[in-house]
């Protein structure tokens, strides 16, 4: 069976990007002072060269005047402190590749890919996170480094279909859309359950962890999404205390009923998928096979070994599903990752200038609860749940492409206004309430009717454009034929259509400025 497409693009992006102005710096640190390795890895930057940090931006709009590249260079420094946490991102993403030993330029079987997640391969996985996140990092600097217009920290489900559908719903007003890192970090964690010293029970999760890894990096490479680690990663009494806090915020009984909420949504979510997996699939054959002829029946068409051999290929086809069980390997360790504690999450938003949202209710409580200790989450907190939880079918026809062209056509930024000045009608004094969304709701459909409206007046003027210049080549045709000469008619019609495509395209700007809801338009066109 191969890797689907989409697996393998962004396997092989993630390779290209890696071999770019810091190819080597994702070696372990013993390896990036060498001299050769340097010289490839900082080159003479321009201006409007792309920042040798990896932030995606222009260097000055980036670094210049701020971290002296060509010194570094020069007296053959450790770059690794002065990347941002794109590049990081971009490095991590290369280091997996190389840890795994895959080829991104070839197809490879789902089978053979799985079996590249041996013990070794994590542990280098992990080792990787400490040579790229190494505990004295300056987690602060490169939060603030971060900071975006608009940007949103995302503490919500982390499984893979819950978490597209969040990004792309906030990336059309949002700049940034930043997440926790799923990978634990090895240094806070105890040698017992420590992925450098026992690897091999982080198989399972690092398998699911890379794929959804890999599943956003053409969000990363696009500059819309940014993994960061929150100060609890480097330092054990803050994660200790965050912890502790953590326990004293669950006794409040408007938090746990949220919870209580919380835990029954998300067992729906995923029962289907998740309770199967780890029920049946990882259970070893021969259990299986004592199940099957305990609940058989007599006249039973199905075989014991055809059973197993359906299992064998929904073990085979599942790109998250490793191996079943097996007595000798101690057993895996399986997480649910919503964005870590909301104490080292909040914490991690002030640094970064961002908002937080969540899709969990749990999480919501919280966040609403201390709302006033982040002045971005105060004011846009609100908003982001009422786009969160707005019924409106289209919004779930959101992609990459869409946000990557808002980006590309300038428009981000008058749909984020026009988004809030809906937003300031349906607010009420209650923001945070299931009103709010159903009232932003109509809003924005208020809003779509009219740009739908004009737009039906538009095409209307646009075929009156169109005859127009259809009599005007016509007319052109006659003194063509008088002298002669075919050209003059080839001529005329190219100057009509000419003509009706800039009017076209120039009042199709002025439109979209005027209505930026017809970008919704789109969207229930597309559905």
């Amino acid at each position: 069976m191969e890797l689907c497409s989409r697996e393998v693009l962004v396997i092989r992006e993630a390779k290209r990007t890696s071999a770019g102005p810091l190819q080597g710096a994702i070696q372990p640190r013993n390896h990036v002072h060498n001299g050769s390795t340097l010289e490839g890895a900082l080159p003479k930057v321009g201006r409007n060269s792309a920042c040798s940090c990896l932030s995606g931006k222009k260097f000055k709009h980036c670094c210049q005047g701020k971290i002296d590249w060509e010194r570094l260079r020069r007296d053959r420094a450790d770059p690794q402190p002065y990347m941002s946490a794109r590049g990081r991102n971009l490095q991590f993403a290369a280091a997996i590749i190389d840890a795994l030993q895959l080829d991104p330029a070839a197809q490879m079987s789902l089978t053979r890919y799985k079996q590249s997640f041996s013990a070794d391969a994590v542990r280098k996985i992990y080792e990787a996170i400490m040579s790229i996140w190494p505990p004295e990092t300056d987690i602060q600097n490169v939060l603030e480094r971060s900071r975006d217009e608009v940007s949103g920290l995302y503490v919500g489900d982390y499984q893979i279909d819950y978490l597209s559908r969040a990004v792309v719903r906030h990336s059309i007003y949002a700049n940034k859309i930043l997440l926790v890192e799923p990978f634990q970090h090895p240094y806070i964690l105890s040698p017992k359950f420590n992925p450098i010293e026992n690897p091999h029970q982080y198989r399972a999760q690092t398998l699911k962890d890379v794929n959804f890894y890999f599943a956003m990096m053409p969000w990363v490479q696009a500059g819309i999404v940014e993994f960061i680690r929150t100060p609890a990663d480097f330092d054990r009494h803050l994660n200790i205390a965050a912890l502790k806090r953590a326990q004293l915020v669950a006794k409040d009984a408007t938090i746990q009923a949220a919870i209580r909420e919380s835990t029954q949504d998300l067992h729906q979510r995923h029962y289907d998928r998740q309770g199967p997996q780890l029920a049946v699939l990882s259970a070893p054959d021969s259990y299986l096979r004592r199940i099957f002829n305990k609940v058989r029946k007599r006249n039973d068409e199905v075989s014991e070994d055809d059973f197993i051999s359906y299992i064998h290929s929904l073990r085979e086809r599942d790109l998250d599903f490793l191996e079943p069980l097996q007595a000798a390997d101690g057993g895996q360790l399986h997480n649910f990752f919503a964005g870590g504690l909301m104490e080292t999450a909040s914490s991690a938003a002030q640094m970064t200038g961002s908002y937080l949202f969540t899709d969990l209710k749990a999480k919501w409580a919280q966040i609403e609860r201390d709302r006033g200790t982040n002045a971005e989450t105060e004011v846009w907190s609100p908003f982001a749940k009422a786009v969160q939880n707005t019924k409106l079918h289209y919004l779930n026809n959101l992609s990459a492409q869409d946000a990557l062209r808002l980006r590309a056509e300038g428009r981000l930024e008058n749909l984020r206004a026009f988004m809030t000045k809906m937003w300031a009608k349906a607010q009420g004094d209650q923001p945070f309430s299931e009103r709010a969304a159903i009232d932003l709701a109509n809003e924005l459909a208020a809003a779509v009717g009219e740009a739908e409206a004009e737009w039906a007046h538009l095409k209307t003027e646009l075929v009156k454009r169109a005859s127009q210049a259809a009599v005007a080549s016509i007319a052109a045709f006659g003194p063509a034929i008088a002298t002669g000469s075919a050209l003059w008619h080839a001529a005329a019609t190219a100057v009509g259509s000419i003509g009706v495509a800039l009017w076209s395209k120039y009042k199709r700007r002025q439109y979209d400025v005027k209505f930026p809801a017809a970008f919704f338009m789109d969207l229930k066109d597309s559905a």
